[in-house]
Parts: structure tokens; C-alpha cells; sequence
């Protein structure tokens, strides 16, 4: 009998509420995934403390980690009430994203269920938040969940690149779409497509920029077998276009595609999956091209993993 394939939803002990639960429980269950709720916790005071010698300090770390999962069985109680099967689990590790993408890698995760919340300029000039570390680094769909709402009969908005002036392969656009299209039958959903171009692509005739990126569309919409009233091409800004069109459709989740470019890169023109993050009005889920190898490994942890449930 094959493994049920499972949904990671990252906790942050911090929080009073956790929308991830909520939008994990219902997604969970209609795609009849088991739940793994985690926390990835770390203390610098508890490692720079001269008090505690080596043993002391790594039972103080059970201690930690030991907090933090009766805190994530709490939370799980109402889950398998429910009727899904979930695990929980804590790890020390460091950096927060590091240490989620080294749990992704430890549990194979169909998805990975995670709230974001607004950005600071900061933030997003230095490119130090981990929802955008993630949206680099992780090799299974990510969910960013915004908000704490109902997920029934969802607008789901799926952001295409047909001709892949973004650099980004073909094989992604099939890949996305497939998501959503899942998404979309299992919720009782509705999938419009949406893509943006560059007008001034083609500055001798523009003419021609927009026929080429109409008909890519069509073809596209003609192979999923899309009506025509739910795909949408529009010249600009990716960046602009792609929230008006989410806040115009009432959308529920944008599913988009994301390809890891180098570090120099990424701080010169980031990608549009970060940089359209905080502007929009829903949940984003991201998605790598199939075979994308996280440069994050077990093996770039600095001080190793610790579970809580190692010996």
C-alpha cells in the first residue's frame, strides 16, 4: 500500500493564532494528506550562556524543543478530531529557513503551509525575511497563508509565462497549472489564468509583441481546455497587473511559478513572486520546476540538526 503523502505546516510558537493550521486542515482534507505540524526553534541565549556546560546545555535544549511540542499536541487535538492523521515534530536549527528546508528534506512533504505577513522596506531591500528565503530555497510547494478565511469554493488565479520572457522553463507553466488545476477540482474551485508581458518587448512593431503573447495564451488555454472568459493577457507590469487581477476576481490564492537565480542576482531585480508578495490580497503558492535541488542539504547546518525526539 503506498505511503499517504503528507502536508508540513510551520507553527510559529509565538503567535497567538495560526491561519496555516486553519487553511492546512481544510486543504489537508480534501486532498487526504496527513498533517506534520513544526516548529523550528533556536536560542542564542541558551547557546552563549557560560553557565551551562556541554551536557546541561543540551538538556536544556530537550527542555526547549520539549516545550514546544506539547504546545504543537495542543494544537494537533482539534486536527485529528477532525479526522487527519498528524505528527508533530521540533527541531533545533538556525536560521529559521534553513531549518524548515532541512525538515522538508527530513519528511518529503507533498507542500509546505506557512503564514506571511507584510514586509518591511528593510525587509524587502536586503532580502533577509524567510517567507522570500523560502520562496528561493524550498523544493516543494510553498503555501503562504495571509489570512485566516474560509477556503470554500475558492477564485484561484494561476500566473503563467507561455513564451518564458522571465527565463523561466516550459515545463513550469505545465507544472503550475496542474497544481491549480488539483487545486481547483478537489475545493470545488474556480481557475482563471493570467499572464503579463512587456509591451515594449518588441519596440519596431509592438503590434506583433501582442500577437505572439495572445496566441501563446490561447494555445496554452486550448491544451487545458480553459474558457476563454477566465484567461486573461494584459500588457505592463507584471508586478501591478497580477494584484489588480487577484483583487479584481475576488482571487483566494495565486498559484505562480519561482526560479532560484544567483545570490547578485536576486539582489538586483529579486523575482516577481517576491517582489508581488505583499501586494496581494490572498494566498500565494509558489512552485519550483520539477527536479529543482535546494542549495540548502543537511550538510550546511552549522552545528547539526537536533530533533526532539533524538536520542
Amino acid at each position: 500500500m503506498a505511503k499517504t503523502e503528507s502536508m508540513l505546516i510551520v507553527v510559529d510558537p509565538t503567535a497567538e493564532s495560526h491561519p496555516a493550521i486553519e487553511r492546512g486542515r481544510s486543504v489537508a482534507s480534501d486532498w487526504g494528506l496527513n498533517v506534520e505540524l513544526f516548529i523550528c526553534g533556536y536560542s542564542p541565549q541558551l547557546v552563549g550562556s557560560q553557565l551551562l556546560n556541554a551536557e546541561r546545555r543540551e538538556h536544556a535544549k530537550r527542555g526547549f524543543l520539549g516545550d514546544h511540542k506539547t504546545r504543537l499536541e495542543q494544537l494537533a487535538a482539534p486536527l485529528r478530531d477532525a479526522g487527519l492523521d498528524v505528527a508533530v515534530s521540533a527541531a533545533w536549527d538556525h536560521p529559521l529557513y534553513e531549518g524548515i528546508v532541512r525538515q522538508v528534506l527530513h519528511s518529503n512533504p507533498r507542500v509546505v503551509v506557512k503564514d506571511t505577513h507584510y514586509h518591511s522596506r528593510i525587509e524587502r531591500a536586503f532580502f533577509t525575511n524567510t517567507d522570500w528565503q523560502l520562496i528561493r530555497g524550498c523544493p516543494v510547494p510553498l503555501w503562504l497563508v495571509k489570512q485566516d478565511r474560509a477556503f470554500e469554493s475558492p477564485v484561484i488565479l494561476a500566473a503563467v509565462d507561455p513564451l518564458h520572457d522571465n527565463d523561466k522553463p516550459a515545463a513550469l507553466d505545465g507544472r503550475l497549472l496542474s497544481e491549480a488545476f488539483e487545486l481547483a477540482d478537489e475545493t470545488g474551485g474556480i481557475l482563471h489564468v493570467f499572464h503579463g508581458y512587456n509591451p515594449f518587448i518588441d519596440p519596431d512593431d509592438p503590434k506583433r509583441a501582442e500577437t505572439a503573447h495572445e496566441q501563446a495564451m490561447q494555445t496554452l488555454a486550448e491544451q487545458f481546455q480553459l474558457p476563454a472568459d477566465r484567461v486573461h493577457v494584459r500588457p505592463g507590469n507584471v508586478v501591478e497587473l497580477l494584484p489588480a487581477l487577484a483583487n479584481e476576481i475576488s482571487a483566494d490564492l495565486v498559484v505562480m511559478g519561482a526560479v532560484s537565480r544567483s545570490r547578485l542576482e536576486h539582489a538586483i531585480v529579486g523575482s516577481t513572486a517576491e517582489n508581488v508578495l505583499d501586494l496581494l490580497p490572498c494566498d500565494v503558492l509558489v512552485v519550483k520546476p520539477k527536479g529543482y535541488v535546494s542549495p540548502i542539504t543537511f550538510k550546511s547546518a552549522p552545528r547539526g540538526v537536533v530533533y526532539a525526539d533524538d536520542a
